[in-house]
């Protein structure tokens, strides 16, 4: 059987029960998120580690659960992944915007912008868009009950991590232009 060549990508996985941190094999030339929007169900890990669910990193050794070789893990349990290559569009720049968005997880938020197709309602993009997506220069936002959001703080900020749309509890679009900048996590 022919096999195309895969490139190793060390990875960390976000579930709701789990953190796992291991190894996913990416085709030269493509993006985790692509990788994540293929068919089959399940993503391929090697030297996994499986930690108790939490945003921390690193994890608390105490929190290991499992250290196993091989994993294969339900891409639909998935809620974001650090790790692997940013998927590239795959329409003219020309087409695209960013928008600034906060995805809900739990207890913190994901922010960061999404490349949406120029003119396109954020529900409509939601409601037909493939589940994992590339929120670029995204920061992880812990809540706190006596914060209001536009005064949390950034616990860790990545170039990029892979969301799953699906998984997200809430989305919330920053204002624009005239409005109030305190209203946003980005400024």
């Amino acid at each position: 059987m022919y096999r195309s060549p895969r490139e190793a990508h060390e990875a960390r996985i976000h579930t709701a029960t789990y953190r796992i941190y291991g190894t996913l094999y990416l085709v030269p030339g493509s993006g985790t998120a692509d990788l994540l929007n293929q068919e089959r169900p399940y993503l391929p890990l090697t030297g996994a580690l499986v930690y108790a669910s939490g945003f921390r990193h690193p994890p608390e050794a105490r929190d290991l659960k499992a250290s196993v070789g091989f994993l294969a893990l339900r891409k639909e349990r998935i809620q974001w992944v650090v790790g692997g290559r940013a998927s590239e569009p795959r329409t003219s720049p020309g087409l695209l915007e960013r928008r600034r968005l906060a995805f809900l997880f739990g207890d913190y938020l994901l922010a960061g912008e999404l490349l949406l197709p120029r003119g396109v309602r954020l529900s409509d993009f939601l409601s037909q868009a493939k589940p994992f997506q590339t929120l670029l220069e995204a920061r992880l936002y812990p809540l706190a009950p006596d914060k209001p959001m536009v005064d949390l703080e950034p616990l860790e900020s990545f170039s990029f991590v892979t969301l799953n749309l699906r998984l997200a509890e809430g989305v919330a679009e920053a204002p624009g232009g005239g409005q109030d900048p305190r209203l946003t996590l980005f400024g």
